[in-house]
């Protein structure tokens, strides 16, 4: 049963104690953070040297989908908790629930007096906590299940996944454009050359995702003779979804509500851009090239790909386009730690040079074709990097 349940214990545990954390008020509204960075980051980190090796078979696929689908409702929960906690009114009789459910559990908690003593940096915890369950649980989540186009449920569950942090476009850029061109550099919008710093990408790399999306879906309608802006738009309906989202969280909690969600949907955009920054960072395909487990950086840590849905095989994810539980092993090119830490450090550029210099030269080592060194010789001349700077001879792929 472990091998099912592995991807689930954290989220099960995490938004839980995330939500009671808004509840209880005060510094326990920082709990979702701490447990990000203290289980996750901190975890990754202790256990670095640990490798799951694994490709299990699973009898019961539906388990994993179902775990799915609690870990979406649950990030529907935390948000409503995070407006609750900043409306003045109790919206549902839902405080008044918490508050039999924890005199039932034996506590003398009252939440509507914790909330009340709650202050402007209160606020910015509970912010910050939902943000890092909405970038990472719900990011994981609503990426894997926007990928099953051929599953309208699954679809449904990860395009209102991603309303709740205003992800209005990535379902579309993403899987119809970002998965058409990994590793085409100056095409693709999430495989930035050798050189470009995590804050321009961040940026100028952010606008051409948006385009990207929209692009792409004015091109389809165009083909079926529709206008852009019209219901049929997949981006346009992504944007109403948020547009709902917010609405909700207006009216649940007002102003301070929708400025807490702010912080939220930001927070967790920042911590998207860094995993979809050292990912794919400095690597290439060539026109024609297969799209093989050789185009991104991986990890097999075990509490990293719990924490994510099995993202670190993310060369596997991107070789064949399968559910993440059927994501295989085999050899990799692998980031030094997992994905929890390795998005933390894209945050920091020196940090970030240190760590992917080397894996860009072990890249270019073990992996690159002949053909792709002579590209990526130009690539490093041009990177500003001078540990990259130099003539390169031979390569690996495989």
């Amino acid at each position: 049963m472990w091998k099912y349940l592995r991807f689930a214990y954290i989220h099960w545990t995490w938004i839980p104690l995330t939500i009671v954390g808004f509840l209880l008020g005060g510094w326990w509204v920082w709990t979702g953070f701490a447990y990000l960075f203290v289980i996750g980051v901190g975890g990754e980190i202790l256990t670095h040297q640990s490798r799951d090796e694994t490709t299990p078979h699973y009898s019961y696929p539906i388990i994993h989908d179902l775990i799915l689908y609690s870990v979406v409702i649950s990030h529907a929960v935390a948000l409503f908790v995070a407006a609750w906690a900043c409306s003045s009114s109790d919206v549902l009789g839902f405080g008044s629930l918490a508050n039999f459910l924890f005199s039932a559990l034996g506590s003398t908690v009252d939440v509507f007096a914790a909330r009340e003593a709650n202050v402007w940096y209160d606020y910015v915890g509970i912010g910050m906590s939902l943000g890092g369950v909405l970038g990472v649980s719900g990011i994981s989540a609503a990426h894997e299940l926007t990928h099953r186009i051929a599953r309208p449920l699954d679809m449904w569950f990860g395009r209102w996944d991603f309303a709740l942090m205003f992800g209005t476009n990535f379902a579309t850029e993403h899987v119809f454009g970002h998965h058409m061109n990994l590793g085409y550099a100056g095409v693709d919008t999430v495989s930035p050359k050798r050189g470009v710093g995590f804050y321009e990408f961040l940026t100028a790399g952010g606008w051409a995702q948006w385009k990207g999306g929209y692009d792409i879906e004015r091109a389809r309608l165009e083909k079926l003779g529709k206008h852009w802006f019209s219901p049929a738009n997949r981006v346009v309906c992504a944007w109403l979804r948020g547009a709902l989202v917010v609405f909700a969280v207006g009216l649940i909690g007002g102003w301070l509500a929708f400025f807490v969600w702010l912080i939220a949907a930001a927070f967790a955009k920042y911590i998207l851009e860094g995993l979809n920054f050292f990912s794919h960072y400095g690597l290439i395909r060539l026109r024609g090239e297969k799209v093989t487990t050789r185009n991104t950086f991986s990890s097999f840590n075990p509490l990293s790909n719990h924490f994510t849905f099995n993202l670190g095989r993310h060369g596997s994810h991107h070789e064949f386009a399968r559910p993440y539980y059927f994501h295989e092993y085999k050899p990799m090119p692998e980031s030094p730690f997992g994905y929890l830490t390795m998005t933390l450090v894209s945050w920091f550029p020196p940090v970030f040079w240190k760590l992917m210099v080397p894996m860009l030269k072990d890249w270019d080592e073990k992996w690159a074709s002949p053909a792709e060194l002579a590209v990526l010789a130009q690539h490093n001349r041009e990177s500003g990097l001078k540990e990259l700077a130099k003539n390169l001879h031979c390569g690996g792929a495989r």
